[in-house]
């Protein structure tokens, strides 16, 4: 029995008596918005998470004038509370009821407060003939021997509101009798504002209303929720109430919802259709349903002669959790009460609702024939007591069911059938007005499980490269934009990407740089689900394994092959299980070729994948290579039959030129394979978007967008800043120097030997993935020589991450974790010392500098860090940058203490210093003055801060969205999607 705790929604149940893990159930016995939380949760629990040090406020104080001005009452009126389950307790203790009059069925919660407060409960009839509905008649009778009401509106397990004429009398004072309402999932009803009583109880000694905020919303993890009364009831229910007992995520997340008013109706916009179609469905099943004002519907197998926790078991095992509503008192073993969810995802369910019935009709008539299996009793299949019980009471009330009222006496807001058969219910399903049937999701393999979350399951569509950097990340990033300006919450997915350019997650774990870039062009936090394995090269055919944010192992491409990837195939299926769950699409980036026939056995990347998600896949070709054509038609024909099925088209990416002369062989194209060119996308220079690798870097230096390494030629260029960016052969984060390529006055030049070096003004050490081979590298290309020198001679440098390492006196690794090298001098710039250990630090962190700042001020920093080394100070030093308390953890820097709040070194003139903040100079005011202060050691004089990359960078997203949005044949993509 799923109900062990009197709720629906008891995942870890579900997991136990089923062995399916909890995230992988599509739950429908709990009535949550299956949209999700609001977007703005997603930013509170990301973005506010450091607030939390601080108590929260004890008297809800902005939150509780924010619903009273909802409602049109005082906020005196208004008593906030950790959930609708704290004020059902405290209305009642406050009211102290002797005898309370409650609905059969209604929600078990009130049952259980007034017995804990010691009084008796008086049942007040609600009829099957009348489709349970509650009508004032029922009620006056029960007010004459009770002193208090307590009433669901609506309804809680029958989804009805109650009538307008109940309404009026309990808003006239219920003839003196008190009464407390439950209006938890009005939110859900179409005329909220005039069927809800909240004005009406903040004016009577008589009316308490109960509200909440976590269905609507679908924050139930937070416990939010308030009640409406006379602020002398308010008061002695806050005298009940024990203190902080509203947290203050809650109350930072319940001020947000009630801003959100599209939320509100996407939600309302949402309901209606789906309940329809899910209702429908359910009754072309046989079931007898009833009418819903909100977001879940009763039904009853009666007619099918059939019980739910049968039904239940069935459906549990095929990752479906459905309540058994016969725990409510009144309704017997065969009812029970399906939330509604996505018309995608109940479609899914109908299917495999119509299957269990089937089946079990299929046994009962083996049964009756005396043909059944002996099959062991399981744990599964074992009957509780209860449920014993529960089939024995069903039994007696089905034999004595009049069978003429189901023909004849069906009541209003009912409907009912019969399925003999398997096939009979197959068919119901199939015919089910409003609904496709769609084919079961299994458990193999190759098909994707059926659960889905709160959301629905999210849509998919999957961009595949005729080769490596033909664009594909830059127009996944495109394609979540535009369906995001559309309106759809979108992400996207990359389960495998070998990059050295990493991103942090706000929760502090390491993704490739692209899905980072990509959840921006969202505007959602990123997260591991979206990128699960990232491969960070150390040296030949050895890469650092980073699995969900976190370093697993080093290995070599033949182990990572024959022993790794099948334990990977089930972190990706997952990965992408839980991100499905939260969006609406998901935009799914594969990686190199799916025509690399020597890796398509295991792929985890490509059309296998495509496979998992069933998604339909856009193949992606740059013309800029050449052989656009040939390598489209080539990549087809390596494909498989079903491989090339799931080809819907083609995109032709990075066109220079009149696109039509190349209208022949897109012609062409489509002849020859069948499928459609969705589009032609031009070359689109100057973007400013982040690039995945080194190999998007080499396309860069080679096109003159990342600066050449040669010394400056013409006139204008001598009148830039002349900064040399040094090119470790494991070059990472190469992101950091993204500002400086914008920067009207910097030209930058990444370079590689001695020869190319020249006499900058600064030189920038950057990020590596190897810092003691790329050091020794340094040394071989005679580079260490000319950085030491431009420090000598008065030139600025500075380090970054490995660079800043590279920058001290030594950097010791006597575990061997970076190298086959315990001990390596380093350039002997700063008075520091480096060791290396296994463990990796990332996290995102904020704070101030006062480098380069007038007195007595300071720029705000924020940055993250990726590194395995920790670096200590051989005398006392210079902070180059302060950071806050509460974003460092005790693995920081060196040293103890004060330590723990500074990083980097910075040399007293200010032109040497080093830092472990990759995106130090994305912070602009800091940048520019680093700049200006190179600029006056030139006799330049200083410029504005007129760059802000950021804004700079979201205006980018919307370019790059225009430039392919008017490209792209939209109609034919969505139809994909759909």
């Amino acid at each position: 029995m799923l109900e062990r705790y009197g709720h629906g929604g008891d995942l870890r149940t579900a997991a136990e008596l089923f062995g399916t893990p909890e995230e992988g159930f599509t739950d429908y016995s709990s009535n949550m918005n299956p949209l999700g939380p609001p977007d703005a949760v997603r930013h509170i629990l990301t973005e506010r998470w450091r607030e939390l040090i601080h108590y929260p406020d004890p008297a809800v104080r902005e939150l509780t004038a924010r619903l009273a001005e909802k409602h049109g009452v005082e906020p005196a009126s208004i008593l906030v509370g950790n959930g609708a389950a704290e004020l059902i307790d405290l209305a009642v203790r406050v009211l102290r009821p002797q005898v309370t009059g409650l609905v059969r069925p209604s929600f078990g919660e009130y049952e259980e407060a007034v017995e804990r407060a010691g009084g008796r409960i008086a049942d007040i009839a609600a009829h099957e003939r009348d489709g349970f509905g509650v009508t004032l008649d029922a009620l006056r009778e029960a007010s004459l021997d009770c002193d208090t009401l307590f009433l669901g509106h609506p309804n809680n397990p029958t989804g009805r509101v109650l009538p307008e004429e109940v309404l009026r009398w309990l808003a006239s004072g219920a003839d003196g009798t008190r009464a407390i309402v439950d209006e938890a999932f009005l939110d859900f009803t179409e005329n909220e504002e005039r069927l809800t009583l909240a004005r009406d109880a903040a004016a009577s000694q008589h009316l308490i209303v109960i509200r909440s905020m976590t269905k609507f919303y679908a924050v139930p993890g937070i416990r939010l929720g308030y009640a409406i009364a006379h602020p002398d009831i308010i008061a002695g229910l806050k005298r009940l109430q024990v203190p902080w007992s509203v947290n203050a995520l809650a109350q930072w997340i319940g001020l947000a919802a009630l801003e959100d008013g599209e939320y509100a109706r996407r939600t309302l916009a949402w309901l209606a259709p789906a309940r329809e179609e899910l209702t429908a469905g359910l009754r072309g099943l046989g079931l007898t349903v009833y009418d819903s004002d909100v977001n879940f519907v009763l039904f009853s197998l009666k007619p099918l002669g059939l019980l739910i926790p049968d039904v239940q078991r069935a459906m549990g095992r095929r990752g479906v959790l459905l309540r058994d509503a016969s725990t409510f008192p009144g309704l017997d073993g065969t009812y029970g009460r399906l939330a509604v969810k996505g018309q995608e995802s109940n479609a899914k369910v109908i299917v495999l609702l119509g299957e269990v019935i089937g089946e079990l009709l299929a046994e009962k008539d083996r049964a009756s024939a005396g043909q059944s299996l002996d099959m062991p009793e399981t744990s599964l299949d074992a009957e509780s007591s209860s449920e014993k019980r529960i089939r024995q009471e069903s039994d007696v009330k089905l034999q004595n069911t009049d069978a003429s009222e189901n023909v004849l006496g069906r009541p209003s807001g009912q409907s009912t059938g019969s399925i003999s058969d398997m096939s009979a219910a197959q068919s119901a399903v199939n015919t089910a007005p409003g609904l496709t049937a769609m084919a079961t999701i299994g458990h193999s393999g190759e098909q994707e499980e059926a659960a889905s979350g709160g959301h629905g399951y999210a849509r998919t569509l999957m961009l595949q490269g005729t080769a490596s950097d033909v664009g594909k990340s830059l127009l996944t990033a495109a394609l979540c934009r535009i369906l995001l300006q559309d309106g759809y919450r979108v992400a996207p997915f990359k389960s495998q990407n070998m990059s050295l350019n990493s991103y942090v997650t706000p929760d502090g774990k390491e993704i490739g740089r692209a899905q980072g870039m990509q959840a921006d062009a969202c505007r959602i936090a990123a997260t591991t689900d979206m990128n699960p394995i990232l491969l960070k090269p150390k040296k030949d055919m050895v890469s650092q394994v980073v699995v969900h944010g976190k370093p697993y192992r080093d290995l070599d491409a033949r182990t990572y092959r024959e022993k790794y990837l099948p334990e990977a195939e089930i972190v990706v299926k997952e990965a992408l299980h839980r991100l499905r769950q939260s969006v609406d699409i998901v935009v799914m980036e594969g990686a190199g070729s799916p025509a690399e026939v020597n890796l398509k056995s295991r792929d985890i990347v490509n059309m296998r994948l495509a496979g998992w998600a069933d998604a339909p896949v856009l193949l992606v070709a740059d013309i800029d290579r050449g052989g656009v054509f040939a390598s489209l038609v080539g990549t087809l024909e390596i494909l498989t039959e079903e491989e090339r099925a799931r080809v819907q088209g083609f995109v032709i990416n990075k066109f220079r030129g009149d696109v039509t002369l190349l209208q022949p062989g897109l012609d062409w194209l489509e002849e020859r394979t069948g499928k459609p060119v969705l589009g032609v996308i031009p070359y689109l220079p100057d973007l400013g978007l982040e690039d995945e690798d080194s190999a998007s870097l080499e396309r860069r230096l080679a096109e003159g967008h990342a600066g050449s390494a040669g010394q400056p030629d013409s006139a204008d260029e001598r009148q830039k800043l002349d900064i040399v960016v040094i090119r470790h052969p494991r070059l990472s984060n190469f992101t950091d120097i993204d500002p400086l390529l914008q920067e009207s006055d910097v030209r930058v030049r990444f370079v590689t030997k001695a020869g190319e070096f020249g006499r900058p003004d600064a030189v920038i050490l950057p990020g590596s993935k190897n810092t003691v081979d790329d050091l020794i590298y340094l040394r071989q290309a005679g580079l260490d020589r000319e950085i030491i020198q431009l420090a000598a001679e008065g030139g600025w440098v500075v380090g970054i991450c490995a660079g800043y390492q590279m920058l001290g006196q030594r950097l010791l690794d006597p575990e061997l974790v970076e190298s086959d090298r315990p001990e390596l001098p380093g350039l002997g710039l700063l008075p520091t010392e480096t060791v290396f250990a296994a463990d990796k630090r990332t996290v995102r962190v904020e704070g101030s500098t006062r480098l380069y700042a007038e007195q007595d001020a300071h720029y705000p920093v924020t940055g993250y860090e990726i590194h395995m080394g920790r670096t200590s100070f051989l005398e006392p030093v210079e902070p180059a940058f302060t950071l806050e308390p509460d974003a460092v953890s005790s693995s920081a820097s060196a040293g103890s203490g004060e330590a723990l709040i500074q990083d980097g070194v910075v040399t007293q003139d200010g032109k040497l210093w080093g830092t472990y903040l990759h995106g130090v100079l994305h912070n602009d005011d800091f940048r520019r003055a680093f700049l200006n202060r190179i600029r006056a050691g030139k006799g330049w004089a200083p410029l504005q801060a007129e760059l802000r990359f950021q804004e700079q960078r979201e205006a980018a997203f919307d370019r790059l969205a225009e430039h392919v949005r008017s490209s792209l044949d939209m109609t034919r993509l969505y139809e994909m999607i759909k």
